[in-house]
């Protein structure tokens, strides 16, 4: 789960722009590297290796500006292709570095690049086969079998979009303004009646009539929130027995697969009290709120098996005296136990759905840092249990000049601090990965290094995982 490897620290001494996000409207059209331009790379790449493909919805404005994630059907014969095509993307300068199967033959790729000093991310979903709520709609040849040419790319026909994006839409049970008029500019094009049939292939024939009409008068948004609070109304219709066998079958295996493979991330920040814990943490969440959609944060310990009796940030962290030898070494085996409990029933069930999982602070922070969790143990047994629990993926040690972090607080002596730094530096872990970042130079370029330092990592775990690629799709 974890690569085991000790970075060099990484500096930053000058100003960085603000950390970019998935898809910037329009990109950046004069980089060689930009949204528009990996968009039509990417359609040039797979009409260079003859994949069958199509945009499923909202196409209007591409290759040059990317609203959200590009939304791709492709025929499944067509997915030994895919490997290759991602490798010729990371040739290209957008760099392949989390992969996620987040549905049965539906998977999702995220790419990242550096413009001047600002990382991109742009997120691109693959379907082989149109699954949602327990009912299989369209298989990847029906998806593409009538597919249509539009500015160099292909799009899917109207029936197929129209169906595609109203059972998204309605198992989200919400649309954007843009959602609900393309969705009114496709009852137009296909009529009412085959607008109707295949509203009727995904809902019941009680409410089948008043999603074409919200999807006519541009309502639709409306109509799905009213059905979501009806819980006592059947939404969507039952699929067939045999459909019912292999989308359930299929889901099995996937959970199994997710499961062996976490998709999610466990990222712990350590270092002196002022070296920006907090700053960078809030920073970084945002920056990966794209491919790691939800995020948890722990301080010190996951609090499963007893809640702290006060949150309240910590301003004397040497204010009381350390606990007597036994009753320390049972304290800390006390936590160490929650933090079995935690990583149990918490941590593992959050990454294996790809969340970000975050520590301000780890369980290792008491062999530097004893004074704090007032364990006046032996060295040996805190050591001891550190061997015992299990790593976070990336350990991120945030560091600065002594005297800088003085002043940003002052609650510990500089002689203490400077006592800190050193024995962070001398912190072993045997499986996670170590990375040293200097603070001094300011919040971006400090949000620059540790952003790379976890993209370095997930990239390293996609190499290796999109190797059984075909074992998955």
């Amino acid at each position: 789960m974890t690569v085991s490897e000790t970075v060099p620290a990484v500096t930053f001494v000058c100003d960085a722009p603000a950390l970019g996000k998935s898809a910037s409207p329009n990109g950046d059209s004069a980089s060689p590297q930009s949204v528009s331009n990996f968009v039509r790379t990417l359609f040039r790449l797979l009409d260079e290796s003859a994949v069958r493909y199509c945009v499923l919805h909202s196409w209007d404005q591409l290759p040059d500006h990317l609203s959200s994630d590009l939304d791709l059907a492709i025929h499944p014969d067509d997915k030994p292709a895919v490997p290759a095509i991602l490798e010729s993307l990371r040739q290209n300068g957008y760099t392949p570095y989390h992969w996620k199967n987040y549905a049965t033959k539906g998977h999702s790729f995220y790419f990242f690049w550096t413009a001047g000093s600002t990382p991109h991310t742009v997120a691109v979903d693959i379907i082989f086969e149109h699954r949602r709520a327990g009912m299989i709609f369209a298989s990847g040849e029906k998806l593409v079998s009538s597919r249509i040419r539009h500015r160099g790319f292909w799009i899917a026909a109207p029936e197929i979009e129209y169906s595609y994006l109203l059972a998204k839409k309605a198992v989200k049970g919400k649309a954007s303004l843009s959602q609900a008029l393309r969705l009114k500019k496709l009852v137009e094009t296909l009529g009412r009646e085959k607008a109707g049939e295949i509203a009727g292939e995904i809902f019941q024939p009680n409410v089948q009539a008043r999603i074409v009409d919200a999807c006519a008068q541009g309502s639709i948004d409306a109509e799905l929130h009213t059905l979501n609070n009806n819980k006592s109304s059947r939404v969507f219709r039952s699929g067939d027995a045999p459909d019912l066998i292999r989308y359930w079958a299929g889901e099995l295996r996937r959970a199994f697969w997710r499961s062996s493979e976490p998709a999610g991330i466990l990222l712990a920040f350590m270092g002196p009290d002022g070296a920006g814990k907090s700053t960078v943490i809030e920073g970084l969440t945002q920056e990966f709120a794209i491919p790691l959609r939800r995020r948890i944060l722990f301080h010190w310990r996951p609090e499963v098996l007893a809640r702290r009796r006060d949150n309240n940030p910590v301003t004397e962290p040497h204010g009381q005296t350390p606990r007597s030898i036994l009753a320390s070494m049972v304290y800390l085996s006390a936590v160490f136990a929650d933090c079995w409990a935690g990583y149990l029933f918490v941590i593992w069930a959050r990454l294996v759905r790809s969340d970000f999982v975050q520590f301000d602070r780890y369980f290792h922070d008491v062999l530097v840092d004893s004074l704090r969790y007032r364990y006046g143990g032996p060295a040996w047994y805190a050591a001891f249990l550190c061997r015992l629990l299990p790593e976070p993926d990336v350990v991120i040690l945030l560091d600065a000049d002594a005297d800088l972090i003085f002043a940003r607080k002052s609650e510990l002596s500089r002689a203490e601090i400077q006592r800190q730094r050193a024995a962070y530096r001398q912190l072993r872990f045997r499986r996670a990965r170590v990375v040293y970042v200097a603070t001094d130079a300011g919040i971006q370029p400090t949000l620059l290094a540790s952003a790379t330092a976890l993209v370095d990592f997930m990239q390293e775990r996609f190499q290796h995982r999109i190797a059984d690629w075909m074992k998955v799709a």
